[in-house]
């Protein structure tokens, strides 16, 4: 990160560190210098503290001159909202959801719910990294509350707003021609799952096991989970890994013919990006972002049904070799061309460069 004092300082807040956050603040500390604030409650008890460390970090970094972003809108995005000369929020995922069966989305409870909408409306702009979490409407799973998007919880919300995707490394994420694909496996990437917890759910882990039964030709992997080891009994076609690190993850999408993304409720999946890039054949959920970044290079799942999801395996299984290889390499020129790094960050620049 730049730290010049010619640099225009901005202030980058948000609730847990990750790595498409650390993306942005690597590209924005071209043009500034950004200090970040990561408020990580840990306990629900220890809200209070860390928002009031919070407030006493904008006040010292002078907030009301300052220009804000906040990666997703929640608690860390109350104060900014309030105090910043403008506030910037990226609306991301989980700020627009709501599953009350398994607990999941900021609307699900009372005061995050309030603090996120809150927040939004009073943020100068909402930049969503796709424009189906500012409202959308999905039949893919009975379990799912049909309208979703922060403008199903927030009526009336007028905060002007731009759609920003976000962006990849495509020479990172590539394909390698020394690797052999497995022209059966379908993975998985669905951190920290553990047996019924709530990831299992949101991520659609509970299909993919139905699907694998109903679908023995097939191979299924499913990675980043804390303990491999919690799922003890699972079809035989099922394996489970614990976390890897970005190399190894790599080298699985490259030896991995198809990614599975079943979820509930999604932002802008990077995983599944992140995998077409390295010239997996994709298979979504119809659920917000996904059918759109796909495209017609892979296959949608349109209900939540294991029959259903087993037939999508068996079309995608039954491709020719030059159709597996055609839809490869179309996987990886889709987010190629669609969602560049540098297109994400020409955006934000021009949002922030805006007067207005």
């Amino acid at each position: 990160m730049k730290d010049s004092a010619a640099d225009p300082v901005l202030l980058y807040c948000f609730p847990k560190r990750s790595t498409f956050i650390d993306r942005d603040v690597q590209a924005l500390s071209a043009r500034y210098m950004v200090r970040q604030h990561e408020l990580n409650t840990g306990a629900d008890q220890m809200l209070p503290i860390r928002l009031l460390q919070q407030l006493i970090w904008l006040l010292a970094n002078k907030a009301w001159k300052r220009d804000a972003i906040c990666h997703f809108s929640g608690y860390h995005a109350v104060f900014p909202a309030l105090l910043a000369r403008r506030c910037f929020i990226i609306l991301a995922g989980s700020d627009c959801a709501s599953i009350p069966a398994i607990g999941y989305g900021n609307h699900a409870r009372k005061l995050m719910g309030w603090a996120t909408r809150f927040a939004a409306r009073k943020a100068t702009r909402l930049l969503p990294v796709h424009a189906s979490l500012m409202l959308r409407s999905s039949d893919y799973a009975d379990i799912v509350p049909r309208e979703q998007g922060i403008s199903a919880f927030a009526p009336g919300l007028n905060t002007p707003w731009t759609e920003i995707p976000y962006g990849f490394d495509g020479q990172y994420w590539c394909p390698d021609e020394t690797s052999t694909r497995s022209p059966e496996r379908f993975l998985c990437v669905a951190g920290p799952a553990a047996p019924n917890n709530r990831v299992h759910l949101l991520k659609g882990v509970d299909l993919l096991l139905q699907i694998a039964e109903r679908t023995p030709q097939a191979h299924f992997q499913i990675v980043g989970l804390a303990d491999p080891d919690a799922y003890g009994i699972a079809p035989p076609n099922v394996t489970f890994t614990g976390r890897v690190a970005p190399d190894q993850l790599r080298d699985l999408y490259r030896r991995t013919a198809f990614y599975a993304q079943l979820s509930l409720s999604e932002g802008m999946p990077n995983a599944l990006c992140e995998a077409m890039l390295c010239g997996c054949i994709p298979l979504v959920s119809q659920v917000a972002s996904m059918p759109s970044i796909i495209a017609e290079h892979g296959k949608v799942l349109h209900k939540r049904d294991a029959e259903l999801g087993s037939q999508a395996c068996r079309e995608l299984l039954s491709l020719s070799p030059a159709e597996l290889e055609l839809r490869s390499q179309g996987s990886r020129e889709r987010i190629l061309n669609a969602f560049p790094m540098d297109r994400r960050t020409k955006a934000l620049f021009a949002v922030l460069a805006f007067a207005g």
